[in-house]
């Protein structure tokens, strides 16, 4: 007998126990995700990261959208078909709307230096690793987020100059060929090599009257990405301690005077080599679990606009509102799933 003979209860029964058997599924990739979260930190140096605000917008989206398929199952089974109709539209419409933050929260994340895979600490191009600047003389120092000169924080016009500065020793660092153009360079900025001033003549930089290797040159783009991308010390961007932190076995480390502790005690050389070679393993969890949840969320997206077209065709009636329960199954599993996701990222970690 194929499903278009069977009886209104039993096609009802086989397509709800589908549902729950989907449930059933995702639950388990999820639990093996957060298992697999918890585990990870608990052995490794580890990034918390605050939620962005477009995933908080989402949340609200999609409990709304929630709500109004409740409100269009209840219309639907008592005849109410323009209360129906409406509901179900808003419902495709906010769940595009969460669709839509949890994009934003990916952009978010991304610009504040949470890539899918990367390291914690930027090492190869970290100020003061090799390369330090000097502006109009005076020696430009770092710490934390904040580049500092004559003692004072550089102002937003010198921080505008220096992103500039960097963006041109980036340009020239990747060419690889030993070509720059820095505007002003020695009356301005100048760059400094291990504490050995770097001189600049005929759009070429050079060391002690060598002009730069391959190795230099590479070096320079990764410093110069670092100054035009804001960044000194961590992948991360932002204030230590406020738009990011780091675990090592549960504990927190304390950054001071771009030097790690932990219970107030500095870190040992060892685990500050492992540090410096440490990859944020929890922005790629974020970015998978979040990832696949969207993927989840398209499929959605698909049933609510398909729900929605028959209710406007007035395919429901009171005693046919099979769609729109199997569609509110599912669209309500993927608002719980998300709020257990978003809830475990802001307490877990």
């Amino acid at each position: 007998m194929s499903q278009n003979q069977l009886s209104p209860e039993v096609n009802a029964k086989v397509k709800t126990n589908l549902i729950w058997i989907y449930i059933f599924t995702v639950i388990m990739i999820f639990a093996g995700f957060t298992s697999g979260y918890i585990v990870m930190q608990g052995s490794n140096f580890w990034v918390y990261i605050p939620m962005p605000k477009g995933f908080l917008y989402s949340t609200i989206f999609i409990f709304i959208s929630s709500a109004c398929l409740l409100m269009a199952h209840y219309a639907a089974k008592n005849g109410k078909a323009g209360i129906m109709k409406g509901s179900l539209g808003i419902a495709l419409l906010t769940g595009i709307f969460f669709g839509y933050h949890q994009l934003s929260g990916f952009k978010q994340l991304f610009q504040s230096g949470n890539a899918v895979s990367g390291q914690i600490i930027e090492s190869s191009g970290r100020y003061g690793y090799l390369f330090t600047v000097s502006y109009e003389g005076k020696s430009l120092s770092y710490d934390n987020s904040q580049f500092y000169w004559m003692g004072e924080p550089i102002s937003e016009n010198l921080k505008d100059e220096l992103k500039i500065f960097g963006a041109a020793l980036e340009v020239g660092g990747k060419s690889g060929k030993n070509e720059f153009d820095l505007q002003n360079y020695g009356s301005g900025f100048m760059l400094f090599y291990e504490e050995v001033p770097v001189t600049y003549a005929n759009n070429q930089l050079y060391l002690e009257e060598a002009p730069f290797d391959r190795k230099q040159l590479r070096q320079t783009y990764e410093f110069g990405e670092n100054l035009a991308n804001d960044r000194g010390d961590f992948i991360m961007r932002g204030e230590y301690g406020k738009d990011f932190w780091i675990y090592y076995n549960g504990k927190q480390l304390q950054y001071e005077n771009r030097t790690f502790y932990i219970e107030g005690k500095e870190i040992s050389a060892k685990l500050q080599n492992d540090l410096f070679g440490a990859n944020n393993t929890s922005s790629s969890f974020i970015y998978a679990m979040t990832g696949i949840h969207l993927l989840h969320w398209l499929g959605g997206i698909i049933a609510l606009f398909v729900v929605f077209i028959r209710g406007l065709a007035s395919k429901y009636s009171t005693t046919d509102t099979l769609g729109i329960k199997l569609a509110s199954m599912y669209w309500h599993f993927l608002g719980i799933l998300w709020l257990y996701l978003y809830l475990f990222l802001i307490f877990i970690h």
